[in-house]
């Protein structure tokens, strides 16, 4: 068994270099996966009886997956690849085991769902002695390895990809110069057809049968004359066999052919004579245009249309090279700079606009181009003639096949009146919450009047209460909206009492249990005053009115609520709401002092009332005292 050995060349630094330029000449690490690869590695899969085989090519970071059988898949990261380790061997490298093998064991194919346990890899040495890639099996079970008939095996098989690789490479370079390897490439996109001196049909590939009709096996040995030749194709074949092969031009010429339904369909042809066996052949090339042409009529008709609908829409669409030069532009951009399409095309903005408008395009130009990125800007512009307005453009870069800068597309649209009823609606709804906070509070106001009529001190108490709980709320450092609402919906916390009889509410002296207990309804009715409210005000006003008689133990009412579980708008209007009744005079108990009311209150800190709150309060207190 071939299991290899590591190269350790001093030259590696420059290996690598040389390695990344062979592998980039291919210009295949982005393209699809090849159908000739597919066949190899469908061919090794089965030869070898492995559920997975891969043709993998590397750059400096990346792995690039160009045939696969049994995992789907197209590029990973290089350091988490197997075949890395390929690249640096001498034959075919065999790992029985991965997880066994430190350079595999922790990678995500073994670790991950995929969990690979067995990697055989041939490497891609290119003619000139490079790496640039492998060809692999893996397992999903551990095996004792490969024999050395397989591991040659593979090895011819990958040494074939290269030799497939280099034909692609030779055809691109020579265009067609070397007959054998334009064969190869025009032979999995074309129709070919090899002929004898005598005209016999000697090949005739798949295409072939597409696009003629004739399958392989009524074909051979046919006369093509008699198969597919028109008068035309026929005088050039007597051509070639009378002045020989130098009379068969190394180009594409049009030409029409006759299928098997008697249909003539256009095609170009390029003929490649060569040698076998002392026997001049010709290899015919057809590629079918029928498509083409067909496909050629409709971009006329479309671009047609394209332009029509372009020079309808009333936004400004154009088109630039990376020079800034306008490629295309519609009739409301003509329209936009008041010069006709002739004046525009090939001029940049300096020339079409004014300079201040110019280098803002010039700007947002060069940005777009530069990185690469869709840009989307508002601006106010002023043009020749006319007044300043208002603009919503984008742009897009766009590129070739090879992924180099083009140019961009743009579009400009005319947001002037947009903008400016967009101002108009926010005024209005501006006007409407101011309106809409104004009516809340004129509510919550007659709603304080109404409990003042019944009771003075309660009237009074809803007030001071207000104002002492947005002190506490900012010594807590809540935000100042909050503050706010805060001082606003406090007033709010004893309006329940508007719906408790006069003979409890102003009764002089102590209250009976039962009596009590219809005060403590007072919560919940005005939370049911203020219910369904939608704005910060009326919901605020509303959780206070609820939660300000809950204890921080737990132990208060209606919901026995305990800790953080109580707003923290009902914690705060809890402790200023004992504070201004201990303080305040009422029909059934003389005021207490402040110091009294105070050290009654840290006695019922972390129990019926929140240090935190507590300790906020004695600092609003002791800023007022200093004062």
């Amino acid at each position: 068994m071939i299991r290899g050995s590591g190269d350790s060349s001093d030259q590696q630094p420059l290996e690598e270099d040389l390695q990344l330029t062979a592998v980039w000449r291919y210009h295949l690490l982005a393209a699809p996966l090849e159908a000739a690869f597919r066949r190899t590695v469908n061919l090794a899969a089965r030869l070898l009886n492995a559920p997975i085989a891969l043709i993998n090519l590397l750059d400096d970071r990346t792995q690039w997956t160009k045939g696969c059988y049994g995992m789907d898949l197209r590029e990973m990261d290089r350091s988490l690849s197997f075949c890395q380790h390929t690249l640096g061997m001498n034959g075919v490298l065999v790992v029985p085991d991965t997880t066994q093998d430190p350079r595999f064991s922790s990678l995500p194919l073994v670790t991950g769902d995929s969990a690979i346990r067995f990697y055989a890899g041939a490497p891609l040495i290119t003619p000139d002695g490079h790496r640039v890639g492998s060809l692999c099996v893996l397992d999903t079970a551990p095996r004792i390895g490969l024999t050395e008939d397989e591991c040659a095996f593979l090895q011819d098989l990958a040494d074939s990809v290269v030799s497939e690789l280099e034909l692609r490479r030779g055809v691109a370079q020579r265009e067609q110069q070397d007959a054998r390897h334009a064969a190869v490439l025009t032979s999995s996109l074309d129709a070919v057809v090899i002929v004898d001196a005598h005209a016999r049909v000697t090949d005739w590939n798949p295409e072939a049968e597409r696009l003629f009709g004739y399958r392989r096996d009524e074909a051979l040995a046919q006369d093509v004359r008699k198969l597919i030749l028109t008068d035309e194709t026929l005088k050039l074949l007597h051509r070639y066999r009378r002045e020989g092969t130098e009379a068969v031009p190394r180009q594409r010429t049009l030409v029409t052919m006759r299928r098997r339904d008697g249909t003539v369909i256009p095609t170009e042809i390029s003929v490649t004579p060569f040698q076998g066996d002392g026997t001049v052949y010709f290899a015919a090339f057809f590629r079918d245009l029928t498509e083409l042409q067909v496909t050629r009529e409709a971009l006329d008709t479309s671009h047609a249309l394209l332009r029509k609908v372009i020079d309808n829409v009333p936004d400004v669409i154009y088109v630039k090279n990376t020079a800034r030069e306008y490629l295309m532009v519609n009739a409301s951009g003509a329209e936009l700079v008041g010069r006709p399409f002739s004046s525009i095309l090939g001029q940049t903005d300096e020339v079409l606009l004014p300079p201040d408008t110019a280098a803002g395009m010039r700007e947002r130009d060069e940005t777009v181009l530069s990185s690469g990125q869709r840009g989307q800007y508002e601006v106010t512009a002023t043009l020749p003639g006319q007044p300043t307005r208002s603009f919503r453009s984008t742009r897009t870069p766009f590129y070739d096949v090879h992924g180099n800068p083009k140019g961009l597309v743009g579009t400009i649209t005319d947001v002037t009146e947009q903008k400016a009823a967009q101002d108009a609606i926010r005024d209005h709804n501006e006007r409407l919450a101011s309106e809409v906070q104004a009516a809340q509070l004129e509510i919550l106001e007659r709603l304080a009047h109404a409990a003042e009529y019944r009771d003075d001190d309660t009237g009074e108490h809803m007030r001071r209460v207000g104002r002492i709980a947005a002190g506490v709320a900012r010594e807590l450092g809540l935000p100042d909206d909050t503050v706010q609402l805060l001082e606003r919906a406090a007033p709010m916390h004893d309006v329940g009492k508007i719906g408790i009889s006069d003979s409890i509410l102003l009764k002089p002296g102590r209250l009976t249990p039962e009596e009590f207990d219809i005060i403590k309804t007072h919560p919940m009715i005005g939370s049911g005053i203020l219910s369904g409210g939608t704005s910060p005000l009326i919901k605020m006003a509303e959780e206070i009115a609820r939660t300000h008689h809950e204890r921080w133990y737990g132990a208060g009412y209606p919901a026995g609520l305990a800790g953080e579980a109580i707003p923290v708008s009902g914690r705060i209007v809890a402790v200023v709401d004992v504070l201004d009744a201990l303080t305040s005079e009422r029909p059934y108990k003389a005021a207490w002092t402040l110091d009294e009311a105070m050290e009654e209150i840290r006695r019922q800190t972390g129990r019926q009332f929140d240090r935190e709150v507590v300790a906020a309060l004695e600092r609003l207190l002791s800023k007022q005292g200093q004062g």
